[in-house]
Order: C-alpha cells, then structure tokens, then sequence
C-alpha cells in the first residue's frame, strides 16, 4: 500500500490486505500457512504495519484499482498503479494527493495493527489446522 525509504539503511511500509486474500488457498496449507504467517513475523517491527480491510469495510478505496505510494528522502515521491495489461508511474502532485488521500482512507478503514494480527492468526489456525499438525492428517476428536 504504501513505502517510505527515510535512510540509505531504513526502510518503512504500510500494507492494506483485503480479508479475502486470507481466505484465498493458493499452492496448498503449507505455502498458505507460509504467506499467513509472514505478516505475523513482521508484527512489532517499527518500520513495518500490516493490517486487514475486514469484509465489513464495504466499499472502499481500493475498489478503483491497485495502488502504492512510495516516499523517498531524496527523492521525489510516486504513486504507482496498476491494472491487468500494465502499471504506471506518476510524479505529478496531483496523483500524488489522489494516492495519498485514498490511502489514509483505507488505512482509517482497516483494523488496527494488533487487531488484524488475531485475524490473520485466527484465519490461519481456522484454513491450516494447528502448526504441528501434519498435512493431509487430521487429528479425529
């Protein structure tokens, strides 16, 4: 959703999932526990926040499209979007207020930080089975 480098050696980001993409079995429980679990990892890290657009959101900024907004100390900042033949660069300011607009709007529309952690946790232990759980074997209650 949205970077900022403010160093040579520091690096933020902002991401926006949707709720579905928790949902989205692709590659098998192994590779869906993987990516559910990437987003975990990163929790508490300063320079990284992920959080989820519930279902419940509604309609939201995101719906016009795929976008990322990337900030640079000595640079000039872009936004990039993208639909299904090509993406696209834009330096313009107006572009830039566009994205930066729709990006506060869907952050102020995902759940906090720590809220959509239990989510994603929760969706994982719900599609995946418990981590020590062997693939394809289900303990019978």
């Amino acid at each position: 959703m949205a970077a900022a480098r403010t160093t040579e050696s520091h690096f933020r980001a902002a991401q926006v999932l949707s709720e579905a993409v928790l949902h989205q079995e692709i590659g098998g429980r192994d590779v869906m526990r993987a990516q559910l679990q990437h987003p975990l990892d990163l929790e508490g890290r300063e320079w990284v926040k992920v959080q989820v657009l519930p279902f419940e959101a509604g309609a939201h900024a995101r719906l016009m499209g795929a976008f990322d907004l990337l900030r640079f100390d000595d640079d000039p900042d872009l936004v990039y979007t993208e639909d299904f033949v090509h993406g696209h660069m834009a330096a313009n300011p107006q572009a830039l207020r566009e994205g930066s607009l729709r990006s506060d709007h869907l952050q102020a529309a995902a759940l906090p930080v720590a809220e959509s952690a239990a989510l994603i946790a929760r969706v994982m232990e719900e599609r995946c089975g418990p981590e020590h759980e062997q693939p394809g074997r289900r303990t019978v209650a």
